[in-house]
């Protein structure tokens, strides 16, 4: 796919990181991660390469950073369904909400939503990345904890592996086959009605 050529000089204000990484979100989304180069989200940015290489060193760097940025906004699209909830909203109500902002995060942002787990594509022995890919999975912690009080550690791990299995399949699945019948905001719905009430029977003795 031939890359659209953007304005020069997008970096006015000095912040030229966030400028590469804009550029990384139009790259994407126009071509897939594959045709990010630094080269070419330099020449949007509207510098030299060798302008850009200090930020990021090379292309996994560039997607790296991009993936921890994304990896943020997916825990605030959770943090912020949580908050629009009724004060008071008991604990079934938080962790649907806190399902139903991953669904839309990944609805609302398929291409980077994929990139983002692309463990092929970025270096996840970085830090920061692995700072924020584990602090994205915050709000469905907090979620699980206040719904199963006292429970083991060995129950809270098999909900959380079940809710955030059941939740990122279904928004891996509707990215990667668009139009399916089963990808419908009715069956999201259902589908974390159906986590939530399993997540909150008791569990084995």
């Amino acid at each position: 796919m031939t890359l659209t050529p953007k304005a020069r000089g997008r970096h006015h204000h000095g912040d030229l990181r966030r400028a590469l990484l804009d550029a990384v979100a139009e790259i994407v989304l126009e071509a897939g991660p594959e045709a990010v180069t630094l080269r070419e989200c330099a020449r949007r940015a509207g510098v030299s390469h060798s302008a850009a290489a200090p930020h990021f060193g090379d292309k996994r760097g560039l997607l790296t950073a991009f993936a921890t940025e994304r990896s943020a906004r997916l825990r605030a699209a959770m943090e912020a369904a949580v908050a629009a909830l009724p004060p008071g909203a008991d604990a079934r109500t938080v962790l649907a909400a806190t399902g139903h902002g991953y669904l839309a995060f990944a609805r609302d942002n398929p291409a980077h939503f994929r990139l983002m787990f692309r463990t092929d594509l970025i270096d996840t022995s970085d830090p920061a990345w692995r700072q924020a890919a584990t602090a994205a999975r915050l709000p469905l912690d907090r979620a699980m904890a206040a719904l199963l009080p006292g429970a083991d550690e060995r129950t809270l791990r098999s909900r959380l592996a079940l809710a955030w299995a059941a939740v990122h399949g279904f928004c891996a699945l509707a990215t990667e086959l668009p139009g399916h019948p089963f990808w419908t905001p009715e069956v999201a719905d259902d589908l974390v009605d159906l986590l939530v009430r399993a997540c909150a029977l008791p569990p084995p003795q």
